[in-house]
């Protein structure tokens, strides 16, 4: 009769019966992981952290509420909040991410074999500089390796090697030096701050712009820390510690002169909208005033003082209300102006806050981008076609928009005039010129209102280059984590071990069930 138990102390003798093979395996294996941990280079994570600024932030503050109070609220605007998923697309952009990586020379590796590692190179600790022009990264599509041995300051030998074209050599060559390739020329200059004695053997590779930029972008982590919260966190991995703290900082550096640069031509480009009506408002005030200036002598009129005790304080407050609706309406037909023009039909519009900014800055990146295909495609093309046809039906919905948003400030306005109406019977008594200049004081008066709503746009120009006007506040700035990342000892000792038990249980089924029945 069978015994179908399974006696675990019966197996486990067997088992141990097999040290000679599990052992060795074993051994083999504590080996690899040990060889694998001296010559694999530590990699350690970078974190920098970024807060968001808003409109309330900052030393500048006081003066930039001027954005969202005082005259500027005639135009019905405010404020909206960042987005933050916005700001960390636009942080991690190929425009922004491919500048951090050329300022930092990211694109570029030298190693020098100490020991049994192939150690990174960075910045000081390299004896020599490697320059190129600025389009070359972009021209190649393969990297190129180049190997080189310095002796004494003295380039013994290079060898270059890429899929771009045939391997080449270099011997004898004293730095700087320039290395014809294919594909463009390589300058080798020496480092003044680092003196080289003995043979030395370094590695260096170039890698296209692209498969940089896409390797960083896989490989980093931006995103809110908390659900609410208005900071970016950044992290990435690197070998060397200088260089992943010098390339964060830098990307955070770009980020804000590419936010900074951005206001700067919004604020420019309306610059130029409001200098062109301010010298018109400014023609019109001299005019109104020469005018009344000319009505007083000729009609012996008195202080305008003496008059404003005829109006009562409810006319005051409602001609206030009027002047400002009416100032209101001036601006977007200012606007419409502009948009009518055949001369701007391909320019951007300047935005003014209550007339539509979402629709203007997409009409805005409409006419970036099909300045882009201008510049790389003939008229013809379908895609500026369709580009034109885009801008034609984004004009004519802004304005649609405008006429909406005008005829309902127009039927307030129509309100207010009728109760203003009321008020204007009681001055109905007045002399017939006296009633005139009223009339010609109250249009002085709209002149000034939109003339200091003009000048406080020109002067929000300035506040743009102010210090504190940048995207994002860094909080932390990059630092590495004071343990490496990878490779971990005890990750790598595990996986070890269960090779090692895995092959050693192969090992054993082969001998016991394959080779002993043979």
């Amino acid at each position: 009769m069978n015994d179908e138990n399974i006696h675990i102390g019966k197996l486990l003798k067997q088992f141990l019966c097999y040290w000679k093979i599990y052992i060795p395996i074993g051994i083999i294996c504590l080996i690899s992981a040990i060889c694998f941990l001296m010559v694999t280079p530590k990699e350690y994570e970078f974190t920098a952290r970024m807060r968001l600024i808003g409109n309330n932030h900052g030393m500048m503050s006081e003066l930039k509420m001027l954005k969202t109070s005082g005259i500027s609220a005639l135009l019905g605007g405010s404020t909206s909040g960042i987005s933050i998923e916005d700001e960390i697309i636009v942080l991690t952009s190929r425009t922004n991410m491919t500048k951090a990586i050329l300022q930092t020379n990211y694109q570029m590796e030298i190693r020098q074999q100490r020991g049994l590692k192939k150690v990174l190179l960075y910045g000081k600790d390299v004896p020599f500089t490697v320059l190129f022009p600025e389009q070359f990264l972009d021209t190649i599509s393969e990297p190129i390796k180049i190997k080189m041995t310095l002796s004494n300051g003295m380039m013994q030998s290079a060898k270059i090697q890429s899929e771009l074209f045939e391997t080449m050599k270099v011997q004898d060559q004293s730095l700087p030096c320039r290395l014809q390739l294919p594909v463009g020329t390589i300058m080798l200059a020496p480092n003044s701050e680092i003196s080289t004695f003995g043979k030395q053997t370094f590695n260096i590779k170039i890698t296209p712009l692209q498969k940089v930029y896409e390797d960083l972008y896989k490989n980093m982590t931006a995103g809110a820390e908390e659900t609410i919260s208005d900071i970016i966190l950044l992290s990435f991995d690197n070998e060397n510690k200088q260089r992943g703290r010098d390339f964060l900082n830098e990307l955070m550096s770009v980020f804000n002169q590419y936010s900074r640069s951005v206001k700067v031509q919004e604020a420019e480009l309306n610059a130029q909208f409001v200098r062109s009506r301010l010298d018109t408002i400014t023609t019109e005030l001299a005019y109104l005033e020469h005018k009344i200036e000319t009505y007083k002598k000729l009609n012996n009129i008195p202080e305008p003082t003496l008059y404003a005790k005829v109006a009562m304080t409810g006319k005051q407050e409602l001609e206030s209300v009027i002047l400002e609706t009416e100032a209101r309406i001036k601006m977007m037909d200012y606007v419409v102006e502009y948009m009518q023009n055949p001369e701007n039909e391909y320019a951007s519009i300047p935005a003014f806050e209550g007339i539509g900014e979402k629709s203007i800055a997409l009409y805005n990146q409409l006419v970036l981008d099909r300045e882009r295909l201008l510049l790389a495609s003939e008229k013809g093309n379908p895609a500026l076609l369709l580009a034109d046809k885009q801008l034609a039906e984004q004009r004519k919905m802004l304005l649609e928009t405008i006429a909406a948003t005008r005829n309902s400030i127009k039927a307030s306005l129509n309100e207010l005039n009728k109760k203003n109406h009321i008020f204007n019977s009681q001055l109905s008594e007045l002399p017939t010129q006296e009633r005139e200049y009223i009339e010609m004081k109250r249009q002085q008066k709209i002149k000034e209102t939109i003339y200091l709503f003009l000048m406080q746009k020109l002067q929000e120009k300035s506040l743009i280059n102010s210090p504190d006007e940048q995207a994002g506040r860094i909080v932390d700035a990059a630092y590495c984590s004071a343990k490496p990342v990878f490779p971990k000892k005890l990750i790598v000792l595990a996986i070890a071990f269960i090779i090692a038990c895995i092959l050693s249980l192969i090992s054993i089924y082969l001998k016991v069930f394959v080779f002993t029945k043979r």
